[in-house]
């Protein structure tokens, strides 16, 4: 494609000083190649526009940047814009072929749950005989070849460029994980959804938006530019999940566990430490659903999961047989029988509303063992992110758990002391909890307490296998560490 026809279908209405046929497109100087396009970003650590001379020297034949940016530089073939991220997303649409145009592109955001909804749907569509992609927190699968992820959603040309190896690959269904900063800075811009899923809105990234209304606009972007053929699935219990499809023009379809009202509900739920099962009433039919999954808030997973599905065609009977043989996302609530008859439960829950879910899904299961053993709890704050959230955490492990030990997560470059002592600050109780900053040294005090029919549950990290410190990664898996300490479940 011609740097003038991207040019074109981006609105910029310059012509180029040299046309030349596009070879690639980058906004890391240190991707550039001849015939490139270099799109110079003033992110939120480096200005792009301090690598343009780079970038040129490197190959680049074009450079997109700022308009108050191009003023001051005299080269050939250089564009002001006014949005730099929305016209990199324009173009690599355009230049990776359209690739949403020749796949079915299902977007799920919220702030807990994402994952664990694009693996059931991916496994639904993949049962009823489609081939998936995916996009998210875990890792990208793009045909054969699956790949570590290094963001929830990628940058848009990396988006692009994804989904057309899909297309290539013959993938008809891609589920992606669409994160509030990807939709703030217009990663997924331009792209078209033939769903959005929203799973629900609690304090996150807080750091970014500043405040929940921003967060919850940020989120609403996905739903407001969905089209009339699209679905809208939501779920009707929380308290963003009617607003957010509002103003969106495709069919809105709702999820509850609570209302009458909603076209998915799910009633008669048992839950227990091996699976769940519940009725799902649709239609005034009802249907029966289990799942090796555990926990209240992995019927929020299925029901949204099943809403979409059914939308985009999928027969119940097909939905029923993929649940039933799903099993559950690495670092998901995995949970591992101790020696000692206890269970340790590895999950990724990082955040105040996701903490307090899978604490009071441990609660509940325990409160349906006439034994009732105890839950101990593990967990610790990520450094450089949200602060906000630590203190709530702290409130909400220390009352809903019957132990709790505060650890580090991924201090980053933050002081490991300062996060537990932010977290500490909210925490309203005397003698339920002990502090160990050392996570190793924390998860085998839980396991070495434990008694039978306790729930250890360690909380944070999920399927990450590092831990960051001062900006360097070391080896570190929750897993690992259970597996390394299991003998002492005595």
């Amino acid at each position: 494609m011609k740097l003038s026809q991207l040019l074109k279908i981006a609105g910029i209405k310059n012509e180029p000083v040299r046309d030349f046929t596009v070879s690639g497109l980058a906004y890391d100087s240190r991707r550039i190649n001849s015939g490139f396009i270099f799109f110079a970003i003033k992110g939120f650590k480096e200005d792009g526009n301090n690598y343009i001379k780079k970038a040129l020297e490197d190959g680049a034949n074009a450079v997109i940047t700022d308009s108050e940016s191009a003023k001051g530089i005299n080269i050939d073939n250089v564009f002001g814009v006014d949005d730099v991220r929305k016209t990199m997303a324009r173009m690599a649409f355009e230049f990776y072929g359209r690739p949403t145009d020749k796949l079915n592109l299902i977007g799920v955001t919220g702030t807990n749950g994402k994952t664990t909804i694009t693996y059931l749907l991916r496994h639904i569509f993949e049962t009823a005989g489609f081939k998936c992609g995916l996009v998210g927190t875990i890792d990208y699968v793009t045909g054969a070849k699956k790949q570590e992820s290094k963001l929830t959603t990628p940058d848009s040309i990396e988006i692009n460029a994804m989904l057309k190896e899909m297309v290539d690959n013959g993938i008809e269904y891609c589920f992606m994980e669409v994160s509030s900063i990807a939709l703030v800075l217009h990663r997924v811009y331009g792209l078209e959804y033939k769903a959005g899923v929203f799973t629900n809105l609690t304090s996150e990234h807080l750091d970014l938006h500043k405040n929940m209304q921003n967060y919850f606009e940020a989120k609403k972007i996905l739903f407001d530019n969905l089209d009339s053929i699209a679905g809208a699935v939501s779920n009707m219990d929380d308290i963003y999940g009617i607003g957010i499809v509002k103003n969106t023009k495709a069919r809105k379809i709702y999820y509850s566990l609570n209302s009458k009202e909603a076209e998915f509900r799910a009633v008669n739920e048992k839950i227990t430490m091996d699976g769940i099962s519940f009725d799902l009433l649709h239609k005034n039919k009802m249907y029966e659903f289990k799942s090796g999954l555990t926990g209240r808030f992995n019927i929020y997973n299925i029901l949204a999961a099943v809403g979409c599905a059914k939308y985009l065609k999928v027969d119940i009977e097909t939905i029923q047989k993929a649940i039933l043989s799903f099993g559950a996302v690495n670092g998901r609530f995995n949970k591992i029988k101790l020696p000692n008859d206890a269970y340790a439960v590895i999950d990724y829950s990082h955040t105040s509303d996701s903490l307090k879910n899978a604490v009071e899904s441990a609660v509940e299961i325990r409160n349906l063992n006439p034994r009732k053993g105890r839950v101990i709890t593990i967990f610790g704050c990520g450094g450089n992110k949200d602060r906000t959230k630590r203190p709530a955490m702290g409130e909400i492990s220390t009352t809903l758990s019957d132990y709790t030990i505060i650890t580090s997560d991924n201090p980053r470059f933050e002081d490991p002391n300062d996060i537990i002592n932010e977290i500490l600050a909210g925490v309203k109780t005397k003698d339920n909890y002990e502090v160990n900053a050392n996570r190793e040294e924390a998860i085998k005090r839980g396991i070495e307490i434990s008694r039978k029919d306790d729930i250890v549950l360690i909380c944070g990290k999920g399927h990450e296998t590092y831990q960051e410190v001062k900006g360097v990664r070391s080896h570190f898996d929750d897993k690992e560490i259970v597996e390394k300490y299991f003998h002492l479940a005595k």
